[in-house]
């Protein structure tokens, strides 16, 4: 598991932007605030990011894949290519990278089904703080915001509306180091949405969310150098 923190994105811009939708939408909170290009169905974001980042995550885009170059002073360090149609369509992306000690940027060129302006929603670069994965047992489950009302002949009105996805996630982790480590960053960052790579290694798109820790975690002192903990996460809408 990997938790970005502290967030280092410094600034964003794209070679392309739809004047009610800027590229600095990215760097907000509010997935549905979105970045969307000037209708063509690729666009490349450009992230400045300050040193020693590792991780980057991009949430909520129509994109299909996505390009990346990693750069300091305009030389390409590391380059990836993701795909997010397989073995299914995620809609957003994980990326780990080699840390540089320096300020560098990030290109980012998403492609999007021909005929859709690409888009994107909250775009997270950091640190990546390393913690165990989730315990066998992790669950998943949905909060749907939609409206039902039952009616007084026994119909039901509905209006639907978003529905996101719920974790619960229970990890064994080292008491020393690493469960404070984890303790800082929850403790930071409390109900705020923070980016999440809940599992590694194991379609990495598929664990990764930008959610709300809206109940405080909880941790079990049963052993003498390790704990259990256990906390919720809501994706944020």
């Amino acid at each position: 598991m990997i938790l970005i923190h502290p967030e280092k994105l410094s600034s964003v811009a794209a070679d392309t932007e739809d004047g009610s939708f800027p590229a600095t939408y990215l760097e907000n909170n509010k997935p549905k605030r979105y970045y969307k290009s000037a209708g063509s169905n690729i666009g490349v974001i450009t992230a400045t990011v300050a040193a020693n980042a590792d991780q980057m995550g991009l949430f909520n885009t129509n994109a299909e894949g996505a390009d990346i170059d990693v750069k300091v002073s305009g030389v390409s360090q590391e380059t990836f290519s993701v795909d997010l149609t397989s073995p299914h369509s995620h809609n957003r992306l994980w990326q780990s990278y080699t840390a540089q000690g320096v300020i560098h940027t990030i290109d980012i060129t998403l492609t999007a089904p021909v005929g859709k302006a690409v888009y994107a929603g909250v775009l997270k670069c950091g640190n990546g703080v390393a913690i165990a994965n989730p315990s066998y047992g992790l669950t998943e489950s949905r909060r749907d915001f939609s409206i039902v009302k039952e009616l007084n002949n026994g119909a039901y009105y509905i209006r639907q509306k978003d529905s996101v996805r719920k974790f619960n996630v229970n990890f064994i982790e080292d008491r020393t180091a690493d469960f404070y480590n984890f303790t800082a960053v929850a403790d930071y960052y409390g109900p705020t949405p923070l980016a999440i790579l809940l599992a590694e290694n194991s379609d990495d798109h598929e664990w990764a969310i930008f959610g709300h820790i809206l109940s405080p975690f909880s941790a079990n002192h049963a052993h003498s150098n390790h704990n259990t903990v256990s906390f919720g996460i809501t994706e944020a809408v």
